[in-house]
């Protein structure tokens, strides 16, 4: 009778996996897609979208991870990791847990299954499946309390219903830290750092308080979203076949360029369309913080990449101007800066185009008149300075809540009485199509290369991008 009438004790519940706390209904989707083992969902309420992601497991299936997650935890010895990357700790943890997962499963779900497992092991699972969705360019948390919001390439501006957990947040600042060698303080409360997650690069930028009144902000950026090739942008409208020619015409004679927007207007996107259309058995020299250009060693490309501190740790270690200076001496035959940021990108920036130095370089401003102000009444740089720039591309965003970004001028800095002025090449009219508003035979390659050198690369760009299937 005692025994019958003792209290049982409560059992522990488990606590649920962090892709279990996702929420989504199909009912009324404006369209749902799918990037195995989870579904997106977009709902139109009020004139916004709403994005929504669910993970297609079954409660067995759900217990069974569990168990995997449990048992690879257990069982990583980090000092068998070598060497400790993010990457190697990930492929180890989905080792073990494939260990724990049937084989009656098949091959392509165990892979799944463990991948999943690894990613809710080190508490980035619901970033994971943010990472898989090749939709989402970009995703944001102002606050701990916040709900993400992100870029979709097909709707512009979402909101969401995902809030990050404290272990999720927890784990971002942790992984950072630990595979970007200096941790966060009072003086730099900043991270910023390019992980790749499950074939996506992503670009996280972490700011912890006191530079953020709210305690976390969170930015991370798919990187490899800028693979767009140059018949693609072209077909989108980005720019026209003719622009497009005469730009990589341009970078093949060692023209240089550089293109002007404001933050997610498409500066990179371009960039590497650009580069991927110049000659492959150049070599070229990249210089970036975040590596956002493509990796086309496989295909014959001729790529040196140098990767610098990120401008928000200050004058320490391997800075971009340090390396901009020493491009140079490392011979390349073109130079992609990717964002010249600072006063001293600046100035390094400049020496390098008054040495010889040439290629493609991004640069934030609303206007191309913006940017010649911020070069010479804030980052002092010489007005006969400016007359090495070459071609200025705008890319513009019409509507910051959509995804639509064109190239709005292409320009060629010329002399005129010693001083540079901007010579319209090409601009959008009032029905945004982008004209050709003069002939660009007059356009002086840089150098003293033959004027119908450049004629022909322009000629031949263009048969190229016919080939390739650009209209």
């Amino acid at each position: 009778m005692l025994r019958l009438t003792k209290r049982k004790e409560p059992e522990a519940r488990p606590s649920p996996l962090l892709v279990e706390l996702f929420e989504g209904n199909s009912e009324g989707a404006a369209a749902s897609y799918e990037s195995s083992p989870f579904s997106y969902i977009m709902t139109k309420l009020e004139g916004c979208y709403f994005y929504a992601v669910t993970c297609n497991v079954s409660r067995p299936e759900v217990l069974m991870l569990r168990g995997a997650v449990a048992y690879a935890s257990a069982a990583l010895d980090p000092e068998e990791v070598d060497p400790l990357t993010f990457g190697n700790l990930i492929d180890s943890l989905a080792q073990l847990a494939a260990s724990r997962i049937g084989p009656g499963e098949g091959e392509k779900r165990v892979k799944e299954f463990a991948e999943l497992a690894a990613y809710e092991a080190v508490g980035l699972s619901r970033i994971l499946a943010l990472a898989k969705d090749e939709n989402v360019s970009e995703f944001y948390a102002d606050s701990e309390s916040s709900a993400i919001y992100l870029d979709h390439a097909r709707f512009g501006r979402c909101e969401t219903a995902i809030f990050l957990t404290d272990r999720e947040r927890h784990a971002l600042e942790t992984h950072l830290d630990t595979f970007r060698g200096y941790t966060p303080d009072y003086v730099t409360p900043s991270l910023k750092n390019d992980i790749e997650i499950s074939g996506a690069r992503l670009r996280v930028s972490l700011d912890l308080e006191p530079v953020s009144v709210n305690r976390f902000a969170l930015d991370v950026r798919r990187l490899n979203i800028s693979s767009l090739s140059m018949k693609q942008l072209i077909a989108l409208g980005v720019l026209s076949i003719e622009a497009a020619s005469v730009l990589v015409g341009w970078l093949a004679v060692g023209g240089n360029c550089t293109i002007i927007g404001e933050t997610g207007t498409g500066k990179t996107t371009l960039l590497n369309a650009l580069d991927e259309q110049v000659e492959r058995r150049l070599r070229r020299l990249y210089i970036e913080d975040a590596v956002e250009t493509g990796d086309m060693l496989a295909r014959g490309y001729h790529q040196m990449k140098v990767k610098v501190d990120p401008y928000e740790r200050g004058n320490t270690g391997r800075t971009k101007e340090s390396e901009i200076v020493k491009a140079l001496h490392r011979s390349p035959d073109i130079v992609i800066l990717s964002e010249v940021q600072s006063k001293e990108h600046s100035n390094a920036f400049f020496q390098s185009l008054a040495a010889g130095a040439r290629g493609i370089q991004t640069f934030h401003a609303s206007s191309m008149e913006q940017a010649i102000r911020r070069w010479v009444k804030m980052h002092g740089i010489a007005e006969e300075s400016l007359l090495d720039l070459g071609i200025l591309v705008l890319m513009v965003r019409p509507d910051r809540l959509k995804p639509a970004r064109y190239v709005q001028r292409i320009c060629h800095v010329v002399s005129e009485g010693g001083r540079p002025r901007l010579r319209e090449v090409f601009l959008r009219d009032r029905e945004f199509k982008l004209l050709k508003v003069s002939d660009p035979d007059w356009i002086v390659p840089p150098g003293g290369a033959d004027p119908g050198l450049f004629r022909t690369r322009v000629e031949e760009s263009m048969k190229r991008l016919r080939e390739q299937g650009a209209t």
